[in-house]
């Protein structure tokens, strides 16, 4: 074995692409910036494959389990159609369509015996973030050290796989993630992951290669985490519906971490996808399944919408955040928003608008859970192979101290006095749940993703969020998305925010809204997301 990383890095890379069948390579370079619709151009899906792709996984499930297609014939459009993804934006950190086409037969069989489906998810694709473990398939963490060493092929499926497995579903291929699984851009060893709308940008991250993985076309549903807004961010970057439980509501055990054994900040894991509803058949599958029998980290809490009650009555009652006290956001977020709510009010919902609290406290209390060991983890890691520490890896390493037990207590005594206080807070807003951005603006140029505390306030929380679509791009013809004049700013970050922004640079760029409720309130939030996305982007 080489001692150069570089060297092993592309070699990997080259394994990876060594995997997509010369049929389904593209001829040539797509030329334009939006590279979406590239699968259905380029001549490698027939257009019946490209007509099953226009599905969400609550209809595909129900599809094939009427026969109308085999899970053959799903499992060979979105291989074909992932192939040509990793091609345009690379989003791929391992890809085994062999694997997955023989599966898919075994299913097309035992349906074809038994005259039932094996399970709610019968032949659903589903894409895995590079981090959650897939029986027999590579996982990294964003290090090469972890793909050579401790990671390499996962021994065993996590509970979240598992029960997928058990309930149907086809495993093809896993997702890049950031170097250190901490960057709300998707850059590592692998290189950038880039936005299928404008390659300029961002997918965002850290469950970056799922975004612009089902962004291209070639994922209906896909499993995301999200310890700073890594479910909600890249969704947002690439017009997805995304959720984020409690830490504690969907298993996690089986997982790979940047940050192992943490417990001052923990993640959570959810969906990712194309539709409201499948956010809510993702989570159904998981929970029906009983994980906390099997991971200790899971509450016994049943998946129970019908117990929703409505602040506001028979609808409900709706907070609007303007903006985080912190961050103005640039000028297409704001008429979005904007739309948002006055779409709501014309269909008789009640919005009232909710004040920013404590938002930079919550971030400087957050650098400091999420790097307990001051990041020496992160930076061993790295010296393992000698590869370099990116520099979005270092920005968020900034400041990073070891601390010591006394400190670290009195650290999380900290963090349960800010939960406690803005709990207060958020009962006295008497709302159902909250309606803000997600982030101050579109997807990010490429290597420039500094703000998380859209997101990552609720992560410190730990309250659920959902972010949906819009409908809305950036348009440099808009005059709502032009750029603002020169203003007084709230902050060093509001002024680099408005400083970043020009409607030419984020052309064609998606815009999302993100919605919050309280804590354990996930069938509150996932009522909500359906009905506000579905009033806002009918």
């Amino acid at each position: 074995m080489t001692n150069d990383w570089k060297t092993r890095a592309d070699a990997y890379k080259a394994h990876v692409l060594s995997c997509i069948p010369e049929e389904w390579r593209l001829k040539s370079k797509p030329t334009s910036k939006d590279v979406r619709h590239v699968a259905e151009t380029a001549g490698i899906l027939t257009a019946d494959e490209v007509k099953l792709l226009a599905r969400d996984a609550t209809q595909l499930a129900a599809d094939i389990a009427a026969g109308k297609f085999t899970a053959v014939q799903v499992a060979t459009a979105y291989c074909k159609s992932a192939a040509v993804a990793h091609q345009t934006t690379n989003c791929l950190m391992d890809f085994f369509p062999e694997q997955a086409l023989e599966r898919a037969k075994w299913l097309d069989d035992e349906l074809a015996r038994t005259g039932k489906p094996v399970g709610a998810m019968h032949g659903v694709p589903i894409s895995v973030k590079d981090m959650v473990a897939v029986k027999g398939t590579r996982m990294s963490a964003g290090f090469l050290g972890y793909l050579e060493g401790d990671g390499g092929v996962s021994a065993e499926d996590a509970v979240i796989t598992a029960s997928f497995r058990a309930a149907g579903a086809v495993f093809y291929c896993k997702t890049t993630n950031p170097q250190s699984i901490m960057h709300l851009e998707c850059d590592s060893f692998l290189g950038a992951t880039t936005n299928p709308f404008n390659t300029d940008l961002t997918p965002g991250g850290s469950t970056g290669g799922e975004a612009a993985l089902i962004a291209a076309g070639g994922s209906v549903l896909g499993i995301g985490t999200d310890i700073g807004g890594s479910i909600r961010n890249p969704c947002a970057n690439c017009g997805l519906y995304g959720f984020k439980p409690c830490a504690s509501r969907l298993p996690k055990s089986g997982n790979m971490s940047g940050m192992p054994n943490q417990e001052s900040i923990v993640g959570a894991i959810g969906p990712m996808g194309v539709s409201a509803r499948d956010m809510e058949f993702f989570v159904k599958v998981q929970l029906d399944a009983e994980p906390w029998k099997v991971d200790m980290g899971v509450v016994k809490m049943p998946w129970r919408p019908e117990e929703v009650k409505w602040v506001g009555g028979s609808k409900p009652r709706i907070g609007v955040q303007w903006h985080d006290g912190v961050v103005v956001p640039q000028p297409p977020m704001r008429a979005s928003l904007k739309m948002a709510v006055d779409k709501l009010k014309a269909a008789g919902y009640e919005v009232v608008e909710v004040q920013p609290r404590k938002t930079w406290e919550a971030w400087l209390l957050l650098k400091e859970l999420f790097y307990t060991d001051g990041g020496a983890r992160v930076r061993a890691e790295a010296a393992r192979t000698g590869e370099p520490l990116l520099p979005l890896t270092e920005w968020i390493l900034e400041g990073a101290r070891e601390k010591t037990t006394t400190e670290l207590m009195a650290l999380i005594g900290r963090r349960e006095a800010f939960r406690k206080d803005y709990a207060k807070y958020w009962q006295s807003l008497e709302i159902d749940v909250m309606l803000l951005p997600p982030m101050p603006g579109p997807a990010n140029v490429l290597g420039t993703s500094k703000y998380w505390l859209y997101t990552a306030l609720y992560n410190l929380l730990d309250y659920p969020g959902a972010v949906f679509p819009t409908g809305v791009q950036v348009d440099p013809k808009n005059p709502e998305h032009a750029r603002d004049e020169p203003r007084e700013y709230l902050s060093e970050d509001d002024k680099r925010t408005a400083e970043e922004y020009s409607p030419e640079k984020f052309e064609n760029a998606p815009i999302n809204l993100q919605i919050i409720g309280g804590h354990w309130e996930e069938e509150r939030v996932m009522e909500a997301l359906k009905i506000i996305s579905k009033v806002v982007n009918p």
